[in-house]
């Protein structure tokens, strides 16, 4: 009898409720922090409804990914775990062998590679898998390489254009900024930002783009996009930490300030680091941002991100399904 396979989808947690902040912080970050961090945290987190969605909307997609999988013919068993928050990987991973899974398959939500994300996933997995007794453990490719998970955003971005949100708006591609120390040498977050980004604003209908300065349009703003065209765009970061130190740039809010004094009336923005709502996109993007946009007198609007649409199953599948 062939083995039964099992799929874990990872993903980075989030706290579930006011009282979690806390402790979820603790375990990210390796210590104990203050009071007064905690108490910030808990009052965004208020703010965006008391928790994370992020635990509750990958339980949704791994529930999305058996049935449809079950609706194929697979006798497949799928669980989503936490890095830092339950459930755990290897939770996730007890529970997989629990449903007598003896070869697993790894899929994580977060769409791009790095080593500052990824790499913890991959050992939290690891050690999961060889305490269980498997030795079968392979890994899925990354989901930002889907056609699926692109045209989710390229369409979004179009449709965003097409509401007429501003007569001259900039679009901006989003992700998570990160300590430029983390990212060097061969890490390949920041490329595979800049050729998803690239692949959005095609299937948008944007102009190719390439690492511009331009003085005139967007004045001190290095970038990678384009100014040209239906609409012009770049690649920003956002959701900065603390840690000193040069960190990926340019930063979302100072890309915002520079295009509101440049003549432009509205900021389109197209988080395409994200698959699934969170912090970054509920408080930084959607309060944040938005009303650093009033201030300014200019428009903002945030597109959608994947979180359980049939997009990001069907992009989950693409990147697994030679595997399973």
């Amino acid at each position: 009898m062939a083995e039964r396979t099992g799929v874990l989808l990872t993903a980075f947690g989030g706290p579930d409720s006011v009282e979690s902040v806390g402790p979820f912080m603790s375990r990210f970050m390796g210590r104990e922090p203050s009071a007064a961090v905690v108490a910030s945290a808990q009052d965004k987190y208020r703010a965006i409804g008391g928790s994370s969605p992020l635990p509750r909307v990958a339980a949704a997609i791994a529930a999305a990914l058996e049935r449809h999988l079950a609706d194929l013919g697979h006798d497949i068993v799928v669980r989503a775990g936490m890095r830092y928050w339950e459930p755990s990987i290897e939770c996730a991973v007890d529970e997989l062998v629990e449903e007598g899974a003896r070869r697993i398959v790894m899929a994580s939500l977060s769409a791009f590679e790095s080593k500052v994300t990824c790499e913890a996933f991959r050992s939290a997995a690891a050690d999961a898998v060889r305490q269980a007794g498997i030795v079968d453990l392979r890994e899925a490719q990354m989901l930002s390489g889907a056609p699926q998970y692109r045209d989710f955003f390229g369409h979004a971005c179009a449709q965003a254009l097409s509401d007429g949100l501003a007569a001259r708006p900039l679009v901006v591609m989003t992700a998570h900024s990160l300590p430029v120390e983390d990212v060097c040498d061969d890490d390949p977050y920041s490329g595979g930002l800049r050729e998803v980004s690239e692949a959005v604003a095609a299937i948008a209908g944007l102009c190719e783009g390439a690492d511009f300065v331009d003085d005139e349009r967007l004045p001190g703003v290095v970038a990678f996009g384009a100014l040209e065209g239906r609409a012009p765009w770049l690649l920003a970061y956002q959701s900065r930490g603390a840690r000193p130190g040069e960190w990926l740039g340019p930063d979302l809010g100072r890309v915002m300030e520079v295009a509101a004094g440049s003549g432009y009336d509205g900021i389109v923005v197209v988080p395409v680091g994200f698959a699934i709502d969170h912090m970054e996109t509920l408080w930084d993007l959607d309060l944040e941002a938005a009303e650093q946009a009033r201030s300014l007198g200019i428009g903002f609007v945030r597109t959608a991100v994947p979180n359980d649409d049939d997009s990001l199953v069907d992009a989950l599948m693409w990147a697994a399904g030679p595997l399973l």
